[in-house]
């Protein structure tokens, strides 16, 4: 799931790439600045065998609506710190197993490098608490309701293209969150739930 993640993100950056090539130098843009928008989470769910049933495969890649909701400061052209809120819009479903939800706040890092006067791509290391959450269907044999919240650390890369000196559109690209604990697992009948996010943003600089 990852590969597929950073796959789609250097796609997208290779396509600005392309428009941006003749653009002029970039000003700074220090400041603060805040952005939020819409994405899709895209959840790897590796189910213990004794959990599925007939005829599903025992992983499977699901995708759903995600929001992200952030604000941060830019020190200068290449640097700048920020903290962001992720949520799942619904949760994420297997059929005769159960649905599972996460929402995550994380504080990240980035490295900026400016490709012109509009265009920029980033570099991102993150660190944060995500709340993971599982509910079994009715029925479900030797699963529970269950709940953790998990420190997760993650990477990802992105690009921003500014209209204007207040205003730009972002392009983010990250793993969020894993359910980490071994009794949530069991409950979940999960080996390994994983969760990652790509998200295209509104950006406003004060």
């Amino acid at each position: 799931m990852q590969r597929k993640l950073f796959a789609l993100s250097a796609a997208a950056l290779a396509l600005c790439l392309s428009t941006a090539a003749n653009a002029q130098g970039a000003g700074d843009r220090e400041g603060f600045y805040v952005f939020g928008g819409v994405g899709a989470a895209m959840t790897q769910w590796d189910a213990k065998r004794s959990a599925v049933p007939a005829g599903q495969k025992r992983s499977q890649d699901k995708t759903g609506t995600s929001y992200v909701l952030g604000g941060g400061y830019r020190f200068n052209q290449y640097f700048a710190v920020e903290g962001s809120y992720h949520d799942m819009v619904s949760e994420v479903s297997r059929r005769g197993v159960g649905d599972y939800d996460t929402r995550t706040l994380q504080l990240s890092a980035l490295g900026i490098l400016p490709i012109g006067e509009r265009f920029e791509v980033f570099g991102k290391v993150s660190a944060g608490r995500a709340r993971n959450e599982f509910s079994p269907v009715r029925g479900a044999v030797g699963l529970s309701k269950a709940s953790e919240s998990v420190n997760i650390a993650s990477l990802g890369i992105g690009a921003n293209y500014h209209f204007n000196d207040q205003l730009a559109l972002r392009l983010d690209v990250t793993g969020l969150s894993k359910a980490d604990g071994g009794s949530f697992r069991r409950k979940a009948g999960a080996d390994d739930i994983k969760t990652g996010e790509a998200s295209l943003s509104v950006m406003y600089r004060f």
